[in-house]
């Protein structure tokens, strides 16, 4: 299959940039995540409408798909740490503007600012730790890439929902942790020694020569991408729809009233993907993904009952049984797509991967937003739960039906 075939020996130095890589993804969900219990705060503050704080919250989504449009190959050319350095300064900025936020423009400022960082780190950490795993184990490499992007996603929206819990300030001091975490993680990573031909500037590359390109793939390896891009894009439907709006559906169809528990309803999901990721590192993959989908669909029937009988117990079932098959299939999809990609284009296909992802995200939150505001909150989480049941199907059945060495 292609991939790496060097082997490489574990030095301080490579775990120095390991670590560094792993802080710089961490430091970037965690930014990308923190608001999400805070919406509905904004919200009652500044009276903007339910399709307005979807499109906050999807802005982001904006700022992060430009990025891998134009930006996507650029860390093949001129390193990837030379990459996550600007991008680490994005994510520092997105939380000064968060800070200085006094309505929904400077709000969407924000979201931009952070999504554009998470753009250009994306990428590059992911092709990264790849490339700096010892032995060219791959598949330990992007379970460490997905355990640190859910740890992210889970420890933002605890910090924030902790904020509610606690004290004033809870839209103000979290955004100050941002700005700690994201010049530590610059600090880390222009510190941290990086092993000599990883990752490096690509001899005679000239940035002021360089013009932006669109990320592609390569017609040998569209299959494949393909069928892992379909596999982020199902792990991600779910993920996002909590990212967005779980407090609302915690607060509003389960009957849930207190804000910082609602809010750990989505922090709950991140941690529970993020374990099973961890857990299935070594489970075959051809398991994974059956086992993945069908978790997935038990999940989302679990959250049509919920919402149909008011039960947070339903929902917290729910919220287990999504992120678990959202979790397996995540594992599944990013560790395919780092095996096929090969090292002189790894960069630029992971960030048509990641960006098929965000689009994703986008599409569900602004098509649950913009449809609620239309059927009611109640009826489009059911059609919600019925079509991404429909797609887990499809998925799973794509892969029994096929015998691709990518899949199996």
């Amino acid at each position: 299959m292609p991939g790496d075939t060097a082997q490489h020996t574990a030095t301080p130095s490579r775990a120095m940039a390991m670590s560094a890589a792993l802080m710089a993804i961490f430091t970037t969900i965690f930014a990308s995540n923190l608001p999400t219990p805070l919406y509905s705060v904004w919200q009652a503050r500044w009276g903007f409408s339910s399709a307005a704080l979807t499109g906050v919250f999807s802005i982001y989504v904006l700022g992060v798909v430009s990025t891998l449009l134009t930006l996507g190959a650029l860390s093949d050319k001129l390193g990837r740490r030379q990459m996550m350095v600007p991008g680490l300064l994005f994510i520092l900025a997105g939380g000064v503007a968060f800070l200085l936020a006094d309505g929904i423009v400077g709000l969407g400022v924000a979201r931009v600012l952070t999504g554009v960082g998470t753009g250009i780190v994306t990428g590059a950490a992911s092709a990264a730790l790849v490339e700096l795993e010892p032995n060219g184990n791959w598949t330990r490499a992007a379970t460490l890439s997905a355990l640190f992007f859910t740890l992210g996603a889970f420890a933002g929206p605890t910090v924030s929902s902790l904020a509610l819990r606690f004290g004033p300030g809870a839209d103000i001091w979290p955004f100050f942790v941002v700005i700690l975490l994201s010049a530590g993680s610059i600090m880390l990573m222009l510190t941290a020694p990086w092993p000599a031909g990883v990752g490096q500037r690509m001899e005679g590359f000239s940035l002021r020569a360089w013009r932006p390109t669109t990320v592609k793939v390569p017609r040998e390896l569209l299959g494949a991408f393909i069928f892992c891009a379909a596999a982020i894009c199902l792990a991600w439907s779910t993920g996002s729809l909590y990212a967005s709006l779980g407090p609302s559906l915690a607060r509003y169809l389960v009957g849930i009233d207190d804000r910082a528990i609602a809010g750990l309803f989505a922090a709950a999901w991140q941690l529970a993907a993020g374990m099973t990721q961890f857990a299935c590192q070594r489970q075959p993959v051809n398991r994974l993904l059956i086992a993945g989908p069908s978790m997935l669909i038990f999940g989302l029937m679990a959250m049509a009952g919920a919402v149909l009988t008011s039960s947070p117990w339903l929902f917290a079932l729910a919220t287990l049984g999504t992120a678990v098959g959202a979790g397996c299939t995540g594992v599944v999809a990013v560790a395919s797509i780092s095996n096929v990609a090969p090292p002189g284009e790894r960069g630029s296909i992971i960030s048509a991967f990641y960006l098929m992802a965000y689009l994703t995200m986008a599409t569900v939150v602004l098509s649950v937003g913009f449809v609620s505001d239309q059927l009611g909150f109640g009826t489009t989480v059911l059609g919600f739960t019925v079509l991404i049941s429909i797609a887990a199907a499809s998925l799973m059945a794509v892969a029994i039906h096929s015998k691709r060495a990518w899949i199996w």
